[in-house]
């Protein structure tokens, strides 16, 4: 297949804010989102309406965690998907949205769980607080500016909080996105799964799909956990009709084995039309319609 030169968005936005020289921002909501008893997910909303801090959706921020030392420095950054579209949080401009998981991990030493600094640190955010803000970050892992484009938007856990800015754009207060849209979301329950309730408000669009794959309360059709992938090979043929589209850009965001998985299911149907899935894998990339942020 030829190279194909797609719709590329226009002037992302660069850095503003740097660990150096920080902007400060103030948090305006930091709601859990998910039940007592599963996995703590965090909806945090920063006021930056006294910053100069345009962004663009599949765009990252960062974030400054005081007393947390990295290298020498009394604070290390992290990094977060933001998960509002350009026209701000709720669609107020001046304000965006970011989802933090309470993580815990295993003490090098003895062994204990403990928790993670930086996540307890943002988790424990309340309203009117201040944080160091860097950014925004990222060039290529960016919404298409053409209307027309076609989204494949593959997720898993808090991987899905930048399709939340995508589908904001797209379709809140505007109705010319005539693009097929089709968002895969992979969790461990549904109890679990971010924004669910609001990737699901869209159905009503007839260009739009959204499914959910549940791994810890579904079965694959072997019987095992059923992953995105999964849900992926059950559309395959409308998914391969799009990839076929100079329009259609592929977007995998999460833990970085779903990345194999996806490919293999892709691999298998570009062989069925004998088609080199490793050659059709590099037009994607080279063309920015393949866009990866695995971790």
């Amino acid at each position: 297949m030829p190279p194909i030169v797609p719709d590329a968005p226009r002037d992302a936005p660069g850095p503003r804010y740097s660990p150096d020289r920080p902007g400060a921002a103030r948090v305006a909501s930091n709601d859990r989102i998910t039940p007592e008893g599963v996995t703590e997910l965090r909806h945090v909303t920063l006021d930056v309406s006294g910053l100069d801090y345009p962004y663009r959706e599949g765009q990252s921020l960062g974030i400054l965690i005081p007393g947390v030392e990295d290298r020498g420095h009394a604070s290390t950054m992290r990094f977060y998907s933001i998960a509002s579209g350009r026209e701000g949080e709720g669609g107020v401009p001046g304000r965006l949205a970011f989802c933090v998981k309470r993580a815990a991990s295993p003490d090098p030493t003895t062994g204990e769980i403990r928790p993670s600094p930086a996540s307890d640190f943002l988790c424990g955010l309340r309203p009117g607080d201040e944080v160091a803000l860097t950014g925004p970050f990222g060039s290529s892992f960016l919404m298409p500016d053409d209307p027309r484009s076609n989204l494949i938007l593959v997720g898993t856990g808090t991987g899905v909080s930048p399709f939340r800015g995508f589908l904001q754009h797209a379709f809140c207060g505007r109705d010319d996105w005539t693009g097929q849209v089709r968002l895969f979301a992979g969790c461990r329950s549904a109890a679990e799964c971010p924004y669910r309730g609001e990737f699901e408000s869209y159905r009503d669009r007839p260009n739009y799909r959204s499914s959910f794959a549940l791994s810890r309360e579904q079965e694959s059709p072997e019987g095992h956990r059923l992953y995105v992938h999964h849900r992926m090979e059950e559309q395959i043929e409308d998914l391969w009709t799009l990839l076929d589209l100079d329009r259609t850009k592929l977007y995998l965001c999460g833990i970085r084995g779903m990345e194999d998985h996806v490919e293999r299911v892709l691999r298998r149907r570009a062989e069925r039309d004998g088609i080199s899935w490793p050659d059709f894998r590099r037009v994607l990339l080279d063309s920015g319609r393949l866009l990866i942020e695995t971790y």
